[in-house]
C-alpha cells in the first residue's frame, strides 16, 4: 500500500510510442514526477503540464484523509472478497462431502475471485491522485511512485524537469467522495 503523507509526488506517464516485436509488444514511457501538498480537506482540481508533449493533463487530488478513506475502502474489499472466497471454499467442499457436485457454489466462487484479483490490483496504486479525465486522457495517465523499483533501478530514475501546475479552484473544497 501507498504511504499517505501531507505532500505526494503526481508521477505523469506519456506513453511516446510502441513497438512489436514477434510476438512480444514492448511499450515506451517519459515519466516525471511533480510535488506539491495536498488540501488540508476535500478534493482540489487542477493540471499538470506534460513535459514530453506541452499538454496539460487535468488531475484530481484528495487529501490526506480522503486519500486514506479510499485506501481503507479497497483494503476492506480485499478482506471481504478473500474471506467469501475461503467461506464458499468451505461450503463447496462440505457440499463434495455429502455427495453432492458443489455446482451451486461455482458462479459465486467465480465472482469472488474475481472481486478478489480486481482489488489487489487497485488497492497498491490508491495514492489520492486521480486523472480528472480517465477515458480521454490520451497517452498520459497518473501512476503512484514505486519506491522499490526506485531504489532498486536508480538509472530508471524520473525525468527531472520543472513542473507546471495550474489549480483550477483558489481554495479546496469538500468535493464528493468517490471510490
Amino acid at each position: 500500500m501507498q504511504r499517505i503523507g501531507s505532500r505526494v509526488g503526481m508521477r505523469l506517464v506519456h506513453m511516446t510510442h510502441t513497438e512489436h516485436r514477434g510476438s512480444a509488444t514492448y511499450h515506451y514511457y517519459r515519466i516525471q514526477t511533480a510535488w506539491v501538498d495536498r488540501p488540508p480537506e476535500g478534493v482540489r482540481t487542477g493540471s499538470l503540464r506534460c513535459a514530453t508533449c506541452g499538454d496539460m493533463v487535468g488531475f484530481r487530488l484528495h487529501s490526506r484523509a480522503r486519500a486514506r478513506a479510499r485506501q481503507r475502502l479497497w483494503l476492506a474489499a480485499v478482506l471481504i472478497s478473500a474471506s467469501s472466497l475461503a467461506a464458499l471454499i468451505v461450503l463447496t467442499a462440505r457440499i463434495i462431502s455429502d455427495g453432492g457436485t458443489g455446482t451451486q457454489t461455482l458462479v459465486p466462487t467465480a465472482l469472488s475471485v474475481l472481486a478478489l484479483l480486481v482489488s489487489v490490483v487497485v488497492l497498491p496504486g490508491v495514492d489520492g491522485v486521480t486523472s480528472a479525465r480517465p477515458r480521454n486522457s490520451g497517452p498520459h495517465a497518473f501512476t503512484p511512485l514505486k519506491p522499490r523499483v526506485a531504489w532498486s533501478k536508480p538509472p530508471a530514475a524520473d525525468w527531472p524537469v520543472r513542473a507546471e501546475i495550474v489549480f483550477s479552484d483558489t481554495e479546496p473544497g469538500p468535493g464528493p467522495l468517490a471510490p
